[in-house]
């Protein structure tokens, strides 16, 4: 059975220096970076953007399970996308990653992660 994430993206930086989230895909399919201790198959489930500043998340996450719920899946873990993690350090983002991720973790019974990749 694969382990099925979600990856956050920052809205306002996608398609502007990170097309598509290709850097994360990429790192998920190859097991690298946030990744390489994840011994089963994984399977990316959905991206979602942030909901743009200042970053509604839970109810774009509600919406996801929504979805998720009628197609018969779900998901194990959320990733932070790299891009996030950098707004949030360098570029004035004001989400609160600590308290975000764990309001996720309290809802949705998943752990999160912060950072997809290095590249």
């Amino acid at each position: 059975m694969a382990r099925r994430i979600g990856i956050i993206y920052c809205q306002r930086i996608q398609d502007t220096s990170c097309v598509g989230c290709a850097k994360c895909y990429k790192a998920a399919n190859e097991k690298t970076f946030e990744f390489e201790t994840i011994e089963e198959n994984i399977q990316v489930v959905f991206k979602t953007g942030c909901g743009d500043c200042p970053g509604l998340v839970l109810p774009r996450l509600d919406l996801q399970k929504v979805v998720l719920d009628s197609l018969d899946t779900g998901f194990d873990a959320i990733y932070f996308g790299t891009c996030v993690k950098k707004a949030t350090a360098l570029m004035n983002c004001p989400m609160n990653l600590e308290g975000i991720s764990a309001k996720i973790e309290e809802k949705f019974g998943v752990p999160v992660f912060v950072g997809t990749h290095d590249y």
